[in-house]
């Protein structure tokens, strides 16, 4: 298949794998790839791994993707080095979905705090995300969305 190909995404032409592919390792058998979206099988271990954020950054076209939207992500996913990445990100829409998981206080502490400082700032140098958790507030949520859509 041409990497240039578009994949229907009718769910009888979706790819299905009986062993675990990292996502970093995706990403680099696919070099021409413009638009990313993905949703976690439910058991997703070794897909995204706490090195997964770490790996992505080191591969060039991951950095000059147009849009990169993962959905059913776990707290394995290092938020922390992932957020410093998307304060210096000019040129991708991120989507970042973790609503469907059960994620440890701790962590939805951390994403709140990232999304509530991500707000706070007046003028923003890159590409708002659009973040969602299960335990986002109303008002952080909305306010995502409209500056994620936003040109």
């Amino acid at each position: 298949m041409s990497n240039d190909k578009i994949v229907s995404e009718t769910e009888e032409d979706q790819f299905y794998f009986e062993t675990a592919v990292s996502l970093e390792a995706l990403f680099k058998a696919l070099p021409n790839v413009k638009f990313f979206e993905y949703m976690l099988p439910f058991d997703s271990l070794n897909i995204i791994t706490t090195k997964t954020v770490e790996e992505l950054l080191k591969i060039p076209h991951f950095l000059s993707l147009d849009q990169f939207e993962i959905r059913e992500i776990t707290e394995i996913f290092d938020i922390k080095s992932f957020y410093g990445h998307i304060k210096e990100n000019k040129k991708t829409k991120i989507f970042l979905d973790f609503s469907f998981r059960q994620l440890p206080d701790e962590y939805v502490t951390e994403l709140q705090t990232i999304v509530d400082e991500i707000l706070e700032t007046e003028n923003r140098d890159y590409k708002v995300p659009r973040i969602e958790f299960s335990r986002i507030t109303h008002s952080s949520a909305y306010k995502m969305e409209t500056l994620y859509y936003q040109k």
